[in-house]
């Protein structure tokens, strides 16, 4: 049995396909979710089964840490006496700390790297970034290297093949189809990395989006707290809202003219099918982000005057960025089937990779 922990939002369409794909090669799995954002209710959306476990510790420094160790011992005693091979999940820490405490290897995905990443280099068998991010780049930001292993493609790109898109989106949604549509999403206030001029930045943008009599301007917010960055005088316009349910954010970018995220997934994710992107992230630039952003797919806002210099009109037909490998969840489980085979093939891996 494969144990993946999903803790965040994004998660759930990355592991979406991984996990099908476990299922096809016989291999059983254990999810556990944590209780954050939309993590809930898109596990419910795609019907996969799985157990939740804790909630997010909020903004404060110390009860992020008192509700990691938490949620670590309940994750650690709900898995006492399985048979469990392996463990993986993107960055979830106290995946990570129970893992280890039961003695079970562990793989760690990861493509931000300026992340924390001590646990992972103390504790961690293997960490898996992107083939995009150069040594380099890992290296300056202090990765442990000899942990590192590689896959061909951005983690997006693992659940971006099988997109298709879906006719009558905007109208079961609520959006006119004449309409421009802004997808905005706010920078996370309880992230670790949260910085208050991305919020500036997001109210530029709200105005520059909103006051306008041609546009729909639907925000989509991770938790409560976002959506105090909204002023009341804003939301009483009939062009701008919250997304209220849970859908396919990948059918929702895809249907969007113009898309704003304050952080990293939303961006790439549009940036990769080609739909005009703007980030607003403050914090250090992950490489991808950089890369795209040379890529003519990407770009970065950092002051007013650039907020106001988004061109407002209809994006022109989209083109997916290419990917280098056919089959990115096949990959990514036959790495995970050398990992729970033993450390000798880890070792063959890191070398062909």
């Amino acid at each position: 049995m494969y144990w993946v922990d999903l803790d965040n939002t994004p998660h759930v369409p990355l592991f979406r396909p991984i996990l099908a794909e476990l299922s096809s090669r016989g291999i059983e799995t254990l999810v556990t979710s944590r209780k954050h954002a939309q993590t809930e209710d898109l596990l419910k959306l795609w019907g996969i089964p799985h157990t939740a476990v804790g909630v997010h510790g909020g903004k404060s420094k110390v009860r992020k840490v008192a509700n990691l160790m938490h949620r670590a011992a309940s994750l650690t005693r709900m898995v006492k006496g399985q048979d469990i091979q392996l463990s993986f999940s993107h960055g979830s820490r106290t995946h990570l700390i129970a893992s280890r405490i039961r003695g079970i290897p562990y793989v760690e995905m990861n493509d931000y790297e300026f992340s924390e990443h001590r646990l992972a280099d103390a504790f961690a068998t293997v960490v898996m970034f992107p083939a995009y991010i150069p040594d380099s780049r890992l290296i300056a930001a202090g990765h442990k290297m000899s942990k590192v292993i590689r896959y061909h493609g951005f983690k997006e790109q693992i659940y971006l093949k099988e997109f298709s898109p879906v006719e009558g989106f905007r109208a079961g949604i609520g959006v006119p189809e004449d309409a421009i549509l802004v997808t905005m999403r706010p920078p996370s206030t309880t992230a670790n990395y949260h910085d208050a001029r991305s919020e500036a930045l997001f109210g530029e943008c709200l105005k520059h989006f909103g006051l306008r009599d041609d546009t729909y301007v639907l925000i989509v917010n991770r938790t409560a707290s976002e959506q105090r960055l909204v002023p009341p005088a804003m939301l009483a316009r009939d062009n701008v809202r919250f997304l209220t349910k849970s859908v396919d954010g990948l059918q929702l970018l895809w249907h969007s003219d113009i898309v704003v995220s304050g952080g990293g997934t939303m961006n790439r994710e549009s940036a990769l099918l080609g739909i005009p992107a703007y980030s607003i992230f403050t914090g250090r630039k992950p490489y991808l982000d950089e890369f795209l952003s040379d890529q003519g797919r990407l770009r970065f806002i950092e002051n007013a005057k650039a907020v106001h210099a988004i061109p407002v009109t209809r994006r022109a037909k989209a083109e997916l960025f290419p990917s280098e490998a056919q089959d990115l969840p096949g990959e990514i489980v036959s790495v995970l089937q050398e990992i729970a085979a033993g450390s000798r093939r880890v070792e063959q891996r890191k070398t062909v990779v």
